[in-house]
This record gives C-alpha cells, sequence and structure tokens, in this order.
C-alpha cells in the first residue's frame, strides 16, 4: 500500500485539505493509499517552516512513501511544480525553497509537465489540488515520477541560504519558543554562543534551574536553545537566521562570546 503525507498551509476549516483527499481517492486506485495529515497549521506562506516540518519528519516514513507540501505563496506565478526524488522518498510541491533541507546532491527533480500528472483543467490558484494531489495520487497508482515532465535542478532556497561549515542558524521556532539551529552535534563540540551568549551542551532541561537558558541536542539531531519552563525567543528576542557559532573550550567561562 502507498503512503501520501499531506503538509499543507490550509488549516481544515474551508475544505481545502478535503478536496485533496477527494482527488487522491478517486485517482489512486485500488488499493486506496494510506493519507496521512502531516501538518495543515503551518503559518501561512511560510515556507521555511514547512521545509523544516518535512524534513524532520517524513524520514520516519518507509522509503518510497510520497510526500506532499503546499505551501506555495507564489501559486500560479513562475516557480515550476516539481517532483523531487530525496532521501529515498517522493516529494511534491512547489520550487520554491520547500525541499531545501530534504533535496541532497544526488536528488532527481522533474518539472511537473505530463498531462498524465496534473488535471484537465488546473486553477491557478489551487495547485495543491489540480497538480500536487493529482502528481501523488499518479505515484501511488504506479507512474514513474520520472516522466512527470524533464529533469530540473532545483532554484529554490531559503533566505539564509546553504550552512557554512563548522556553523549554524536558527531554522526553526516551535510551538514551545524553543530555537532550533541547523547545527549538527558532530560540529557542535562541547559549549556554542548565540546572541554572545556561551551555553554548554546539556543532557536535559531537569540540568538548569527553571527559568534558565540551557543548549541542548534535540530530536533532530542539532542544537537547540530553550528557558527551562519559558520561552527562549522571548528571552533572546532572535528570531530565524540567527547564528549559533562553536565555542573553543579554551574561551569557556570568559564572559560574553562574539
Amino acid at each position: 500500500m502507498a503512503i501520501i503525507t499531506l503538509t499543507t498551509d490550509f488549516g481544515t476549516a474551508d475544505g481545502y485539505v478535503g478536496a485533496m483527499k477527494g482527488v487522491i481517492a478517486r485517482l489512486a486506485g485500488s488499493p486506496a493509499p494510506a493519507v496521512v495529515d502531516l501538518a495543515h497549521d503551518i503559518p501561512p506562506g511560510d515556507i521555511a517552516h514547512a521545509a523544516w516540518v518535512i524534513a524532520t519528519s517524513t524520514t520516519e516514513f518507509p522509503h518510497g512513501s510520497i510526500h506532499v507540501v503546499v505551501v506555495d505563496p507564489g501559486v500560479g506565478g513562475t516557480r515550476r511544480e516539481v517532483v523531487v526524488r530525496a532521501r529515498g522518498r517522493w516529494y511534491v510541491g512547489p520550487d520554491n525553497g520547500v525541499f531545501a533541507y530534504v533535496a541532497e546532491p544526488s536528488s532527481e527533480a522533474y518539472a511537473i509537465e505530463n498531462e498524465r500528472f496534473r488535471a484537465e483543467r488546473v486553477s491557478r490558484t489551487f495547485h495543491g489540488r489540480d497538480v500536487f494531489a493529482s502528481t501523488a495520487a499518479a505515484i501511488a497508482s504506479g507512474e514513474d515520477p520520472a516522466t512527470a515532465g524533464r529533469s530540473v535542478q532545483l532554484a529554490g532556497e531559503l533566505p539564509w541560504g546553504p550552512r557554512e561549515p563548522a556553523t549554524g542558524r536558527i531554522v526553526h521556532i516551535d510551538r514551545f519558543g524553543n530555537l532550533i539551529s541547523d547545527f549538527p552535534e558532530a560540529e557542535a563540540g562541547r559549549s556554542v554562543a548565540i546572541a554572545g551568549t556561551v551555553l554548554p551542551l546539556l543532557a536535559t532541561y531537569e540540568n538548569v534551574p527553571p527559568g534558565e537558558l540551557l543548549a541542548y541536542i534535540g530530536s533532530a539531531g542539532t542544537v537547540e536553545i530553550a528557558v527551562r519552563d519559558g520561552r527562549a525567543d522571548r528571552r533572546l528576542g532572535l528570531a530565524r537566521g540567527a547564528l549559533v557559532l562553536p565555542v573553543p573550550s579554551e574561551s569557556v567561562g570568559q564572559g560574553p562570546y562574539r
């Protein structure tokens, strides 16, 4: 049985998600694929938020699964509709940066041009239904994604671009106010600096008193900054894009770090 996940900024009040599911049910054939709602409360138009969500959750699904992402403020414009093979899975959505974290040098990307992958009539404002759901259904029913259209290079990027070696950036702020970086554990060392503050990497929230800042390795394998029983984003006044730097061991305990 094929598995299709849906990640959108549509919410659930307007029927857009239901329409996409209807297309999949009508076109995917039998046996019907399992359709999983990954997230539908992505902040409207927040491409970077969606990029992090799919990068940190879709790898829990089996190889060959299909992941539809519709956070598409440029719908109907010049950005391409694409299907991407990355990490052994298929990703379907706009080429606007939403695949920045899942794409790898070895990834394949194809423009969705073939009429077998698109609705007969495509709305200028609802590619989620008429292009992306249709494409997911086609793949689930056995169509070769490589026949969706010509091979392309992904063009979409996030505002802060690719990560530089030995540095990280805050790329996501979760609903608890935790500052989540793209700085991998292997490069972080034993302490990190953010906004001039040096924090040793600790194991759990219980390693600091309530209200104190801490750094730790989160579930994605990257450095996170939190406040125990509080919000790090408000404490530090930081937004996505803020730098996270490694701190040489000899610099720990010597005051503010720049």
